[in-house]
C-alpha cells in the first residue's frame, strides 16, 4: 500500500480515512496526517496513524498527497508543498478542492505534477458516497485506479473528463441538499395537514430510499415508474398535475444550471480550467482573484429571474 499524506483532516478526509481502514485497503501505518487544527486528530484517537509536524514533513514521507483543505486555504497549502524540498514529480496528488482545476494546482505548485481531481459528496461519510474523478495526462492507469479505489471504499466512483467536473457538482456534490429540501417540504406539509406523529421523517426517508432502490433494480425509466404509480383520476395524478403546472422540472433545471455556473466561477477565480492555458495567471494573480470572488453569492440574471417567476408564480404559505 502506498503511503498517503492527508493535508487537512476535516469531515470528508476523515470519512475517506475511516473507509480505507475499515475496508482493510490501508493500515494505520500507511496514513500520515497533517492539520493546522490539531484538535482534528481526536477523530483518530486509538488509531496508530502517523502525525506530520508540517506540510513539508507530510509530503516528504508520502507517495500520495491528499489535498483536503478548504479552497481558501489552497494557496497557503500549495506554497508549502512547493517549498517542501521533495521531488514532486514522483508524487501523486489527489484533490477534493471544489472548483479547483488540475491546471490551477499545477501552477500553484510550480510544476506539472500528476493530479487526480475528485468531487465527492457528503454521504461518503456513511459509506454511500458518489465521487467523480478525473486525471491529468501523466497519471498512470495504475495510479488512477489507486485514487479511484480510495473513494470506492466508501461508495460509487464515476470516471470523467475534467471538462465535465464542474457540471457533475450539480449531480452529486450539491444534490444531497436538493433531496433534504424536498424531504423537509414534505414533512412540513404533512404536519400542516395534521399528520404530526413520531416517525414521519423516517417514513419519508424510507419512501425515498425505497423509490430509489426500485428505480435501480427495476430496469425501468423514471417516467415508466411514475406512470405505474399514477392512476387516472387518482390522488397521485392530482399531485403530479400541480408539479407539472408549476413547471417544477424547469425549476430544477435552473437550479442545476446555477450550481454549474457557480462552479465555473469558482474555477475561474482560482485560475481557470485545464483546457484554458493560453493566458495563465501567475500564482499571485490567481490568489488575489480568488480572494476577491470567494464566497460571493451568485445572482440570477434578469432574464433568468423573469423566467423563474413566470414558471413558478408565488403560492400562499400553508397555514
Amino acid at each position: 500500500m502506498k503511503k498517503i499524506a492527508f493535508i487537512g483532516t476535516g469531515n470528508m478526509a476523515s470519512a475517506v480515512i475511516h473507509g480505507l481502514l475499515s475496508s482493510g485497503s490501508a493500515k494505520p501505518a500507511d496514513i500520515i496526517l497533517f492539520d493546522r487544527m490539531t484538535s482534528q486528530y481526536e477523530r483518530f484517537a486509538g488509531i496508530d496513524v502517523g502525525i506530520a509536524s508540517s506540510i513539508a514533513d507530510a509530503v516528504q514521507r508520502a507517495e500520495v498527497v491528499f489535498l483536503s483543505v478548504k479552497p481558501q486555504n489552497f494557496e497557503e497549502a500549495l506554497t508549502d508543498v512547493k517549498n517542501a524540498g521533495a521531488d514532486l514529480s514522483k508524487k501523486l496528488f489527489v484533490s477534493i478542492g471544489a472548483g479547483i482545476s488540475t491546471a490551477a494546482i499545477r501552477r500553484m505548485v510550480g510544476s506539472d505534477v500528476a493530479v487526480v481531481r475528485c468531487m465527492p459528496n457528503t454521504p461518503l461519510q456513511i459509506g454511500l458516497g458518489v465521487t467523480a474523478v478525473c486525471r491529468t495526462g501523466n497519471v498512470s492507469d495504475e495510479d488512477f485506479d489507486f485514487a479511484a479505489g480510495i473513494f470506492g471504499c466508501a461508495g460509487m466512483v464515476l470516471r470523467l473528463d475534467e471538462s465535465q467536473m464542474n457540471t457533475i457538482i450539480a449531480v452529486n456534490g450539491s444534490s444531497p441538499a436538493y433531496f433534504y429540501y424536498f424531504i423537509d417540504a414534505m414533512v412540513k406539509s404533512a404536519k400542516a395537514q395534521g399528520l404530526d406523529c413520531d416517525g414521519i421523517v423516517e417514513a419519508v426517508c424510507k419512501t425515498v430510499i425505497g423509490s430509489a432502490e426500485m428505480l435501480m433494480r427495476s430496469g425501468k425509466t423514471p417516467e415508466e415508474l411514475i406512470r405505474a404509480v399514477t392512476s387516472p383520476g387518482g390522488t397521485t395524478e392530482r399531485a403530479m398535475n400541480v408539479f407539472r403546472d408549476a413547471r417544477t422540472d424547469r425549476t430544477i433545471d435552473l437550479a442545476m444550471r446555477a450550481c454549474t455556473d457557480r462552479a465555473v466561477e469558482m474555477s475561474a477565480a482560482f485560475g481557470g480550467s485545464s483546457d484554458d492555458e493560453e493566458h495563465p495567471l501567475t500564482p499571485e494573480e490567481e490568489a488575489d482573484l480568488f480572494k476577491k470572488k470567494r464566497g460571493r453569492p451568485r445572482k440570477l440574471t434578469p432574464e433568468q429571474q423573469k423566467r423563474l417567476e413566470e414558471l413558478n408564480p408565488p403560492v400562499p404559505d400553508i397555514q
